[in-house]
């Protein structure tokens, strides 16, 4: 295998006594002397307008939709007063955490910038009552989605393009490798040894800006796909003027001088990427654990409490199935052994449970044995009921003290907002109550015993969806806040 540095014209060749005639060769390919026509793509003085970004060309193994276990999420935050919106589209893959997590840090560091004040933190209430989407303007337009899968491995594109009212944008991207075997997640640098990085950083360099127009762009090594013939693709953005739009352009680099400059890492890629495999699927999370992260996306989690009822639970659970919302049901030991088959419907819907005592007692006029004695019971009646021990419990009434803190043994989940539905037993005094109060990252309780907390499901769950908040389990809501046995915990913590 020889050095990227040195292209083979004879067998001893130095590559750059021959530069001129390899980049002739790799400009006829997408172009040659002519203004380039890569598919999609328009450029400075071209009769077709203004340019829009284009993406890379993808290898014909690639078909969206094989991914499995993805699904998508969307805001658009108001940055406030003389600051443009931005608008974010996203792909999580379910059992890739490291994958996950190197999206959301891409997000936040973003929209920490365009969105708070200097050395402020952004805050998804930013993102609430703004639509999903808004027409092309000003601001900020942020995707991360799969672009090439194939095997273990999943490739993602990053990409933000910022506007100006002027309508000059600048546009950026980088693509991301993660591994469903592994885990592992990868830049696209990593797909090259070290030491040829500068080879394959100069070849693709000359061919981009002999395409970039007057606009020279400014190439690096941050978007790159592998082909499966072993060629790769560099694209890098050209900058906008005034009145025209940011552009990718993409420049190919043979699987010649591509393969001898590939890492054992980016060997593994072009593998996976060859073999044209279906992907592997990496595993699934529990019902009611799929990652969200509710520092970005407005939170807030439906809690339910008393149940299991043999009448109004099932009812409560067709709502929650239409309205594609996951809830978390605080139930008593009691009633999940009067109804174990209404109980194991809230776990089988995906659903997560949490102790809320076998009968309901004022613990705090219980001594230590006697709380433990009733979470004990409630913990083995509604695991026999579900085939799941609850983590976390709910006191009945919120009464907690000390005593009782130090003797549940489990994390204490109470409220952000008291819907008083029991109270009232009236749709239209409770919605409204819940709707003025809650938050993002609030903590709903209400009670799925009553006919009247279920008659006002409907309206208080599309009003919350239609404001842009998303409704999810306690565990959903937490997700990366530890929560320790013997804490109360009443909503999800702002990030500092």
């Amino acid at each position: 295998m020889r050095h990227l540095s040195y292209l083979r014209v004879g067998r001893k060749a130095a590559a750059w006594r021959v530069a001129a005639p390899v980049l002739a060769a790799l400009l006829l390919v997408i172009g040659g002397d002519q203004s380039p026509t890569i598919p999609g793509e328009s450029f400075i003085g071209a009769p077709t307008g203004p340019a829009t970004p284009a993406a890379s060309p993808v290898p014909p193994s690639w078909e969206f939709g094989t991914v499995p276990n993805a699904y998508s999420m969307s805001l658009t935050a108001d940055a406030g007063t003389g600051r443009q919106p931005v608008t974010a589209s996203w792909t999580y893959i379910d059992g890739l955490p490291g994958l996950n997590a190197q999206i959301d840090s891409w997000l936040l560091d973003i929209l920490d910038a365009k969105t708070a004040p200097a050395g402020g933190r952004y805050r998804p209430a930013m993102a609430l009552s703004t639509p999903p989407g808004r027409a092309p303007g000003p601001g900020t337009t942020l995707t991360a989605q799969p672009v090439q899968a194939s095997g273990t491995v999943i490739v993602f594109r990053e990409t933000e393009k910022d506007t100006a009212p002027d309508g000059t944008s600048t546009l950026t991207a980088g693509t991301v490798y993660a591994d469903t075997g592994t885990g592992e997640v990868h830049r696209a640098a990593d797909l090259f040894r070290p030491e040829s990085l500068s080879g394959i950083r100069s070849l693709a360099a000359e061919a981009v800006n002999h395409n970039a127009g007057p606009t020279p762009a400014e190439t690096t090594l941050s978007d790159v796909l592998l082909n499966d013939d072993g060629a790769i693709q560099v694209s890098t953005a050209r900058p906008g003027i005034k009145n025209l739009e940011s552009a990718a352009v993409t420049v190919t680099v043979g699987a010649t001088d591509a393969g001898s400059a590939l890492s054992d890492f980016g060997l593994h890629v072009l593998s996976q990427i060859r073999s044209r495999a279906p992907v592997a699927a990496a595993p699934a999370s529990p019902p009611g654990l799929r990652h969200i992260n509710c520092d970005i996306i407005p939170c807030a989690s439906l809690t339910y409490d008393d149940g299991p009822d043999p009448k109004t639970t099932p009812q409560l659970l067709g709502i929650l199935k239409e309205k594609n919302v996951s809830a978390t049901f605080f139930m008593q030991g009691t009633n999940a052994s009067a109804n174990p088959g209404t109980a194991k419907q809230v776990t089988d819907a995906g659903h997560t449970v949490g102790n809320h005592t076998f009968s309901h007692p004022n613990l705090t006029k219980l001594s230590a044995a006697g709380v433990r004695s009733e979470i004990d019971r409630a913990g083995a009646a509604i695991r026999a009921a579900t085939g799941t021990l609850p983590t976390f419990m709910r006191p009945p009434y919120g009464a907690a003290n000390a005593a009782v803190q130090g003797a549940v043994g489990m994390p204490l989940i109470l409220w952000s907002v008291d819907s008083l539905d029991w109270l009232s037993k009236n749709p239209a005094v409770f919605v409204p109550k819940v709707l003025k109060e809650i938050t993002p990252g609030g903590v709903v309780i209400m009670h799925d015993v009553h006919a009247t907390t279920i008659a006002g499901q409907d309206e208080l769950i599309t009003t919350l969806q239609t404001r842009g908040y998303h409704l999810v389990t306690v565990q959903e809501l937490f997700e990366g806040t530890p929560l320790t046995p013997g804490r109360i915990y009443r909503s999800r913590p702002e990030r500092q």
